[in-house]
């Protein structure tokens, strides 16, 4: 009976010890991240716009198409450094899985359009997604974004 007893308790000791040390399948990553826009010098500015927040993203999903797909957030904030009249963007660049294949994608979060020296904070959440890359824009006099530095992170 004590042998029993004693292999009950090094098999429950053991179980316990592999499910404390086994990672979960989508333990999820946030990084910084920090973009210095470009400068414009024809407008009198070193510094156009500036970016910076944090990127959480986690596998979600499974692999579609040959890629893992990932899910996750943005804390994230962009200012307006230019007293030029355009404005500053938040752009990101990706591929989002549109239920039978990986289409390029771009968009806007954030705008600044009210005027120079202004910020604008948002938060947001995604899915699907594979290979997000995040750049600080100006906003051009056709309302579109131009001239932008991607961003480091960290």
């Amino acid at each position: 009976m004590r042998f029993i007893k004693r292999t009950a308790m090094v098999a429950c000791a053991t179980a316990t010890a592999v499910m404390a040390f086994s990672a979960p399948a989508s333990a999820a990553t946030t990084l910084n991240f920090y973009a210095n826009g470009p400068a414009d010098s024809g407008r009198g500015c070193d510094m156009t716009t500036k970016a910076g927040g944090t990127y959480t993203y986690y596998a979600n999903g499974g692999v579609k198409g040959g890629y893992q797909a990932f899910a996750g957030g943005f804390d994230a904030w962009e200012r307006d450094l230019c007293p030029d009249g355009y404005g500053a963007a938040l752009h990101l660049t990706y591929y989002k899985w549109n239920g039978s294949s990986w289409v390029y994608s771009t968009a806007n979060p954030i705008k600044v359009t009210t005027g120079a020296y202004d910020t604008v904070d948002h938060s947001w959440t995604f899915k699907d997604v594979r290979d997000v890359k995040i750049y600080s824009c100006r906003i051009n006099g056709a309302g579109a974004v131009s001239s932008c530095t991607q961003a480091t992170l960290f």
